[in-house]
């Protein structure tokens, strides 16, 4: 059977060079170029930042204004064997105009490299200083030209669409580097009325899929978007909802605990899980420091209000605290099973008098003395998968302000070799 072309649509569009980083932006492009979590990134720009090499990283602004000295600042970079190319294709361009976003900060520019060149940077402060920099540099570039191609084929009486894409012209992309998602689609050259020999009919089944989860990145810049907490603690917050087992995983969903607790401050005390209430103390902060009221009145006013709240949740802490103590004890102990043993028993998290922990049999009254070590610190994170070197349970290890890892338990397994190196870059 054959498949007929009954038209071809071209057409070109353009993609604008990409905006400054504020901090939300740089935390959500490190996890998506590299997996580094928001608190990883914060902590990373930090060093950059203390050692000179990048200006203030928490800020909100998307701004790069010209006092900064753009030519400047491109020459330097320019003497580092890696941007040289890309620095003098913008000098060669006569007049330095970046694209900018949006936001402002009143205390900060945008983030940008200062120019100095790094020494002695680990891996992880490396990617960074490389993901800043390229941004800096795509900020000045042309815009992106993309040709995008609509083919509609007649196969018998069904009509079917074909769609491919191709950078014709690649301006900041080039600037940007790998960092630039630029997946092209390829096609043969297609001509209305030209037939095609169908090699192949497939019937797909599919079904309408739920929106994504969150993950660390996308949360943080919700959390931006709707006002909850500051540039610099919303990362912070995150890290405390893994760690006291409230969240887990990458693609983030709640414990019972999480729920637990939202659930019973939401029926006996819902001013502490207001939304709007939380933006409003920070929309009150952002008043202070941009001079338009005094710490003093909103203080007074927040004092009022927490005692207020405080005021209802001591009434029903009893009830609270009952809710509470229940979620947590079915969180407790789904997190501490890992899997199965070979035995049948259940392979559990076992603590020692001095704190030291261990994977072992519940079976072992029973005479299976199965057990396995485990790393010293961290958030262990069950993932309901085995290994398919070994076969014991995959655990994810997240340490606050480090890249999460995975492992199976068993020490001598082929998988483990030079995991410990991988695991701390």
């Amino acid at each position: 059977e054959e498949a007929v072309v009954r038209g071809v649509e071209v057409r070109q569009y353009r993609r604008l060079p990409p905006i400054p980083f504020d901090l939300g932006t740089l935390q959500a492009e490190a996890y998506r170029c590299f997996g580094y979590t928001p608190l990883r990134t914060q902590q990373l720009a930090q060093d950059l930042y203390l050692a000179g090499l990048i200006s203030y990283p928490r800020t909100s602004s998307q701004k790069l204004p010209p006092t900064i000295g753009y030519r400047g600042i491109l020459k330097r970079l320019g003497e580092m064997g890696e941007y040289r190319k890309a620095v003098e294709s913008l000098l060669a361009k006569g007049e330095l105009k970046p694209r900018e976003g949006e936001k402002t900060d009143p205390a900060h520019p945008s983030i940008y490299p200062t120019g100095e060149k790094p020494e002695g940077l680990t891996g992880p402060q490396r990617n960074l200083f490389d993901l800043i920099v390229r941004r800096f540099l795509a900020v000045f570039g042309d815009q992106a030209v993309v040709e995008g191609t609509r083919v509609e084929l007649m196969c018998g009486d069904q009509v079917f669409h074909l769609s491919g894409r191709r950078v014709v012209e690649r301006g900041w992309l080039d600037l940007y580097g790998k960092y630039a998602e630029a997946e092209e689609v390829p096609l043969p050259p297609l001509e209305e009325g030209q037939k095609l020999r169908v090699k192949e009919v497939r019937l797909e089944r599919g079904e309408t899929q739920p929106p994504p989860r969150y993950n660390p990145a996308s949360i943080v810049r919700e959390m931006a978007e709707r006002g909850l907490g500051t540039k610099a603690t919303r990362a912070v917050i995150l890290q405390n909802l893994y760690e006291r087992g409230y969240i887990h995983g990458e693609r983030i969903t709640v414990t019972e605990l999480g729920m637990g607790v939202v659930e019973a401050l939401r029926e006996h005390c819902p001013e502490i899980v207001s939304e709007e209430l939380t933006a409003s103390f920070e929309r009150e902060m952002d008043a202070i420091q941009e001079g338009r009221v005094r710490k003093e009145e909103v203080m007074e006013r927040a004092r009022i209000k927490l005692e207020e709240i405080l005021g209802k949740f001591r009434e029903k802490e009893e009830e609270i605290g009952e809710k509470l103590a229940e979620s947590y004890r079915r969180t407790r102990l789904a997190q501490r099973t890992l899997g199965r043993c070979r035995c049948g028993g259940e392979l559990r998290v076992i603590l020692t008098r001095n704190g030291k922990r261990f994977a072992g049999c519940s079976n072992f009254k029973r005479g299976c003395r199965v057990t396995y070590p485990l790393p010293s610190s961290g958030t262990i994170l069950v993932l309901g998968k085995t290994c398919r070197q070994c076969g014991t349970p995959l655990i994810q290890v997240r340490r606050p302000g480090k890249r999460p890892y995975r492992m199976c338990l068993e020490p001598g397994c082929p998988t483990k070799e030079g995991w410990r190196e991988r695991e701390g870059e």
